[in-house]
C-alpha cells in the first residue's frame, strides 16, 4: 500500500532517499535536465525563509520512498497560488503514486485557501509521460519557453567573432562582480530586478510583481549565496542610469552545469547591441570562477524572437520544452474521514439531519489550520466518537464534490477517509450532546453490511454499501480510490 507524507528534511538518511526518488523521476528520458541539487535543496527545506514555504512529500511502499513532490507557496504575495512538483521513477510510474501525490496537494491547497496551482515541465518530446499526466489532471499550458545548453569551456573562436561582430560599446559602461552585490549598486540591481519582472513573458500565467527594494535583494542575495555563486554584469549609461544586466549563477556543488538566468536591457537603450556586451562581459567572468562545468543552460519565450537571436549567435542548442502550467482548483472545505470498523466488521456511522432528511455518514469533519489531515482525523475522531490511540491509518479514498449545499461559503466539499481497525466500543466524545446536535449530529451506530444494503435511506459517500463490500472483499486500494459524490 502507498502512504503519503511529509520528509522531515532533518532526517538526513531519510532526505537523501526522497531526494533520489524524486530526482530520478525528473531526470528520466530528458538529456539536459536541470534539477536544483541536493545541497541546495536540502539547505533551503532546513532554513525556510520569511518568502516562502517549501515542503518535500514522499510516496512510501513498504518504508521505501518510491515518489516525490515538491510543494510550495509564497507566504507575503501571490496568496492564492501554490507550487507543485511530482516526480515518481520511471519503474514505479502507472502505478497511481503520482496520483496519491496530487490527491495530497489537493487537500493542503484546500486547507490554506488557495485555488491556483502551477508547475513547470520539461518536454524532449512529444508525447512526453509528464504532459500527458498534467494534462489529465486539467493544468493549461501557459507558457512556453526553449530550454538550451551550450558546452563549456565556452568556444574561444566563437567569441572572438562575437566581440568583433559587437562592435564598440559607445555610451555604456560595464560594471562586472561575482558574489553579493556590491552596497554601491544595490538600488538600482533592485530597480533593474523589478524592471525584468515586469518586462519577461509569462504567457496566460497568474503572477502577482512585487517590486524589489535593496533589503529584499539583500534578503535573497543571502540565501542563494550559500549554494550558488552569482555572476552580474550590469550596464550603465556615462552619466550612472542603470540601463541593463545579465546574471549566471555557478552552482556550488555541482560539477557539470552552470545557469544563464536573467538577462534584460530595458527598452529605451535596445538597439546598441548592448545584451550581447552584457553577455560576452559576464562569459569573461564564468571562464574565471569555473571549475569543472560542462555545461550552461538557459531559457527563452517562443515569443521572444529577439533573445532567440542572440542565443543562436551565442551557440546555445535548444534541448527541450519548458512549460510552465496552471489549474484553478474549485474552493473547497477540507474534511478527513474515518471508515471504522470492529472486529465483526461493522462499521459505525454518525446521522446527521439536514433540511431535506437524515444522512448516515462516516465520522470526521473539517480541518484546522496548520494541521495535517490525519492530525485532523485524530482531533475529530475524540471530539466526536471517543476513539484515540490508533496507529496512523491507511487512506482509503479522496473525494472532491463541487456542488451548492455541502459547505456554506465554499463550492463544495473535499473528503479523505481512513481505514481504521479497532475494539468494538460506545461511542462518546468529548463533545456534549447540546454541541453535537449544534453541528447536526443526532445520533451514531454501529451497522453491520447487511443492513447498510437494506437500508433506504442517504449514506455520504452515497455508494457507500458497495465501497464497504468492496473494501471487506478486496481489502483497501493499494492507493487512495478517486470518489464521487
Amino acid at each position: 500500500m502507498i502512504s503519503i507524507r511529509e520528509i522531515d528534511p532533518a532526517d538526513l538518511a531519510l532526505f537523501d532517499e526522497w531526494y533520489d526518488a524524486f530526482r530520478a523521476g525528473a531526470i528520466a528520458g530528458r538529456e539536459a535536465a536541470l534539477v536544483t541539487g541536493r545541497e541546495a535543496l536540502g539547505y533551503s527545506l532546513r532554513n525556510p525563509g520569511p518568502l516562502k514555504q517549501r515542503i518535500a512529500v514522499g510516496a512510501f511502499e513498504d518504508d521505501r520512498v518510491v515518489g516525490g513532490m515538491l510543494f510550495e507557496y509564497r507566504l507575503t504575495d501571490n496568496l492564492d497560488t501554490v507550487e507543485v512538483e511530482v516526480d515518481v521513477p520511471p519503474a514505479h510510474r502507472r502505478r497511481g503514486i503520482g496520483t496519491a501525490l496530487w490527491q495530497w496537494a489537493v487537500t493542503r491547497s484546500a486547507q490554506l485557501g488557495r485555488t491556483i496551482v502551477q508547475t513547470e515541465l520539461g518536454v524532449p518530446s512529444s508525447p512526453w509521460p509528464g504532459a500527458a499526466f498534467a494534462e489529465r489532471l486539467g493544468f493549461q499550458v501557459e507558457h512556453v519557453e526553449e530550454h538550451l545548453v551550450v558546452p563549456l569551456p565556452y568556444d574561444d573562436l566563437r567569441l572572438e567573432e562575437l566581440r568583433s561582430s559587437a562592435g564598440r560599446l559607445d555610451g555604456y559602461e560595464l560594471t562586472s562582480w561575482a558574489g553579493l552585490c556590491p552596497p554601491e549598486h544595490q538600488q538600482a540591481y533592485a530597480d533593474l530586478h523589478t524592471a525584468m519582472d515586469l518586462d519577461v513573458p509569462t504567457g496566460g500565467m497568474t503572477r502577482e510583481v512585487v517590486p524589489w527594494t535593496v533589503e529584499k535583494l539583500e534578503a535573497s542575495e543571502a540565501r542563494i549565496d550559500r549554494n550558488y555563486l552569482a555572476l552580474v554584469t550590469m550596464a550603465h549609461t556615462l552619466a550612472g542610469e542603470p540601463a541593463g544586466y545579465t546574471l549566471i549563477y555557478l552552482p556550488r556543488a555541482d560539477a557539470e552545469n552552470a545557469q544563464q538566468d536573467d538577462t534584460l536591457v530595458l527598452r529605451e537603450h535596445r538597439g546598441h547591441n548592448l545584451g550581447t556586451h552584457l553577455k560576452l562581459a559576464n562569459l569573461d567572468q564564468l571562464a574565471k570562477h569555473r571549475t569543472t562545468q560542462r555545461f550552461l543552460h538557459t531559457w527563452t519565450a517562443l515569443t521572444n524572437a529577439p533573445m532567440r537571436k542572440v542565443n543562436t549567435r551565442f551557440g546555445f542548442r535548444a534541448v527541450e520544452e519548458h512549460r510552465e502550467l496552471e489549474l484553478r482548483l474549485p474552493n473547497l472545505r477540507p474534511a478527513a474521514r474515518g471508515v471504522i470498523l470492529d472486529p465483526d466488521d461493522r462499521i459505525l456511522l454518525v446521522r446527521f439531519e439536514f433540511g431535506d432528511g437524515p444522512l448516515w455518514a462516516t465520522p470526521g469533519g473539517g480541518l484546522e489550520a496548520g494541521e495535517t489531515v490525519v492530525e485532523g482525523l485524530r482531533r475529530e475522531l475524540v471530539e466526536e466518537v471517543g476513539l484515540r490511540d490508533f496507529a496512523d491509518p491507511p487512506h482509503l479514498w479522496h473525494q472532491e464534490v463541487v456542488a451548492d449545499g455541502h459547505a456554506t461559503g465554499y463550492d463544495g466539499v473535499l473528503n479523505d477517509y481512513f481505514l481504521i481497525r479497532t475494539d468494538h466500543f460506545t461511542p462518546a466524545g468529548s463533545l456534549t450532546a447540546e454541541e453535537l446536535r449544534a453541528e447536526n449530529v443526532h445520533d451514531m451506530r454501529w451497522w453491520t453490511l447487511a443492513e447498510l444494503e437494506t437500508h433506504q435511506g442517504r449514506f455520504a459517500p452515497r455508494e457507500l454499501p458497495v465501497l464497504l463490500r468492496r473494501l471487506l472483499e478486496s481489502g483497501a486500494p493499494s492507493t487512495p480510490a478517486q470518489l464521487d459524490l
